[in-house]
């Protein structure tokens, strides 16, 4: 049943790219963006905000203090799809996304050949990533339910996540994750908008003993956390 009707807090098989969009607050638009030359077609939520009224998202908060966040298409993401789609990874190679959203970064990460699995907390998100997978080309694209809480143990060598550092409150549960579900070998790449907590996501990582690399819109390589603009961030295990 789709979040706009019940909050899953569960990680569980989802499907293939063939479920139905619901209806959400607001209504859906479709909208074409080009990216490193390659054009997407999206379908997305016509007004997040609509989402605040919402008396079930209401209901959810106060049970497990969720919040909207995935029907919004993050500035983020547009650099993050970019840097998946110049990336030299090994076509088939699993990967597994964590907080869908829209899903544009798992669609950036299937045009470069990988076998990705969507994941989110809000069935309605992984939901229209199915479909967004679908309508670009690609019905044969997993989802997945996924409480950062409750990891499954599934090992991927490459796991992606955008805009999900921007409260303190995920670090610890994103750092846990990756201890279960990357693989010995595997990279993580986050990318973060250059909000005001990425600097303490990445010195968390390192007192957890995680290896961390940064990296500019442009790929350079970055000394330090950066705010206001937007970074990638490199996670591997030392």
């Amino acid at each position: 049943m789709p979040l706009s009707r019940q909050a899953n807090i569960f990680s569980s098989q989802l499907g293939t790219a063939d479920a139905a969009l619901p209806a959400i607050p607001g209504g859906w638009a479709e909208k074409d963006i080009v990216i490193e030359r390659h054009r997407f077609r999206l379908t997305l939520p016509a007004d997040p905000d609509a989402f605040l009224d919402d008396p079930v998202v209401h209901e959810a908060h106060e049970r497990d203090e969720y919040m909207p966040y995935w029907p919004y298409l993050w500035p983020a993401a547009y650099s993050m799809a970019a840097a998946v789609m110049r990336a030299d990874w090994p076509a088939r190679q699993p990967a597994l996304e964590i907080g869908t959203g829209i899903g544009l970064v798992g669609l950036a990460a299937l045009v470069k050949g990988l076998r990705v699995v969507f994941t989110d907390y809000a069935a309605d998100a992984v939901t229209l990533a199915l479909h967004n997978a679908r309508q670009n080309g690609f019905a044969d694209a997993e989802g997945m339910l996924l409480d950062w809480r409750k990891p499954p143990a599934t090992r991927y060598p490459i796991i992606l996540g955008c805009d999900v550092v921007y409260e303190t409150v995920n670090h610890a549960p994103i750092l846990d994750l990756l201890d279960v579900m990357l693989a010995p070998s595997g990279v993580c790449w986050i990318g973060d908008g250059g909000r005001q907590h990425g600097g303490t996501f990445c010195a968390t990582a390192r007192q957890r003993g995680w290896n961390v690399s940064l990296r500019d819109d442009d790929g350079n390589p970055l000394a330090a956390p950066i705010v206001g603009t937007f970074q990638l961030i490199e996670l591997c295990r030392r």
